[in-house]
């Protein structure tokens, strides 16, 4: 199965430094660990502290909107910077003087963008399936490939099909398992039952 890119966004708090590169230095985290997600069309999603381990950042994208058009710095040009803490992916950019960085710096001057996204593959995960109405939760344990980080002006969670899709199919893929388990846990007792 190939994997499925994935886009989330968050309200995030995004720091112009004014005091470098005569204010075009922008930092955020557009990755938090262990903090739960808005609900996502029936679930909520938290990403591990260990999900970016060994993934490769040379090829990540600081971009607008999530166009790839709209590229503000990228990490083997040397104008991003990506590092991870214990609160998740900080990042640090110097934005070029373009007119769309010129437009990204002011909105988010006037706060307008304040809005961090991220577009990923996932390697591992986990599900709980809620009960009684409650949402499922998923655990992102390892990211397979980060590809873009993206400031945006949605300051909330988006819905991914994609994702919802995935936790539909991993449920029907744990309720095959289980009748399996079962039909082999019944076929040891009649065995035993037999004398074999």
């Amino acid at each position: 199965m190939t994997e499925k890119k994935e886009f989330r966004t968050q309200l995030n708090d995004i720091e112009i430094r004014e005091d470098e590169e005569n204010g075009r230095v922008i930092t955020g985290y557009p990755i938090v660990f262990n903090k739960p997600s808005e609900n996502l069309g029936g679930f909520i999603e938290y990403v591990d502290p260990g999900a970016l381990k060994n993934v490769s950042m040379e090829n990540v994208y600081l971009i607008y909107g999530h166009e790839f058009n709209n590229v503000l710095a990228r990490k083997d040009a040397g104008t991003l910077e990506l590092s991870i803490d214990k609160t998740g992916l900080l990042f640090k950019a110097t934005l070029p003087n373009t007119t769309l960085a010129n437009d990204v710096l002011e909105n988010i001057r006037v706060g307008n963008i304040q809005g961090m996204s991220f577009g990923f593959t996932v390697a591992d995960e986990s599900w709980e399936y809620g009960e009684k109405g409650n949402p499922d939760v998923r655990l992102v344990k390892q990211i397979d490939e980060l590809f873009e980080i993206t400031l945006t002006p949605i300051p909330a969670y988006k819905d991914t099909t994609v994702a919802i899709a995935r936790r539909d199919a991993m449920r029907k893929q744990m309720s095959l398992r289980s009748r399996f388990k079962m039909g082999l846990e019944l076929a040891r007792a009649k065995e035993k039952m037999n004398g074999n």
